[in-house]
């Protein structure tokens, strides 16, 4: 998986580039700006104009772009820690602000925001270059069931999303119901839940606390796929296709959006 481990801290490595990307962009429009003997508070101020406007706009781009996802579940369009952005939407709002203040008159601050931003940019493209998705299959591995049994992750020879959770993770306690929902949901797709390194008795005073069902719930006493997996935090989320190939991969709390959208990839491979 393309996540890294930073201490106690876990990233995929999407949210790494964006936060480098966010914070080098704040830093290179305040140094710009005094470089250039103009006051960096003022510059400082459009730059966040600009981050808030591309924030607000690639999220709005993201949501329209998932609409039948979205309207059934409007909340969730204020779940930004989720992620779920569309670039493209982010950037025509951050290009309007750049208009702004050319329009006002705010010349000075221009230079400062597209150097940033242009710097920001190439730092967020690296990172993506720099980590990449690695080639990962399903491992044919043996997992316990809630029964006591057993149960083969590979060659199912269909879509697969798998999660990897505990539950003292809070957002793995918070994503759980949306995908049990959209388990029941999607036919056409397998879905593991594959608990690390808690006992059965763990699993199963959650389940009926939260009056979850058992279907598809498999135990991973020793962690065994954490390492499998290259997966550095929970919780993670892999999707296959019906081949066993990794197609798209989350560490950290994942939307309905986002995991319908890499659930739809793995069933492209079908047709």
């Amino acid at each position: 998986m393309n996540a890294v481990s930073i201490g106690p801290l876990a990233f995929d490595g999407a949210r790494l580039a964006a936060i480098a990307a966010i914070l080098l962009f704040l830093t290179t429009v305040e140094i710009t700006a005094r470089v250039q003997g103009r006051p960096a508070a003022h510059a400082a101020r459009w730059a966040g104009y600009a981050l808030l406007a591309w924030i607000i706009g690639a999220r709005i781009g993201f949501v329209l772009g998932n609409w039948d996802d979205f309207a059934t579940h409007p909340l969730d369009a204020l779940k930004l820690w989720q992620g779920g952005f569309a670039p493209r939407a982010g950037w025509a709002a951050g290009v309007a602000v750049f208009l702004i203040a050319l329009l006002r008159g705010r010349t000075s601050v221009l230079k400062p925001l597209v150097f940033g931003a242009t710097l920001a940019g190439m730092t967020h493209l690296a990172i993506g270059i720099a980590l990449p998705r690695p080639a990962v299959t399903m491992p044919a591995m043996d997992l316990l069931t809630m029964n006591g049994g057993t149960e083969q992750l590979a060659g199912r020879n269909k879509p697969v999303v798998l999660n990897l959770w505990a539950t003292w993770c809070p957002p793995c306690r918070r994503e759980m119901p949306m995908m049990v929902e959209l388990a029941a949901a999607s036919p056409d797709v397998d879905f593991i839940f594959a608990n690390q390194g808690e006992s059965q008795q763990q699993v199963l005073t959650f389940l009926m606390a939260e009056e979850l069902p058992v279907d598809g719930m498999l135990r991973d006493p020793r962690q065994r796929l954490m390492g499998e997996l290259r997966a550095v935090g929970l919780p993670s989320t892999l999707v296959f296709d019906a081949d066993g190939e990794l197609i798209a991969a989350q560490t950290g709390e994942v939307s309905r959006a986002s995991l319908n959208d890499m659930i739809q990839k793995a069933l492209k491979e079908l047709r």
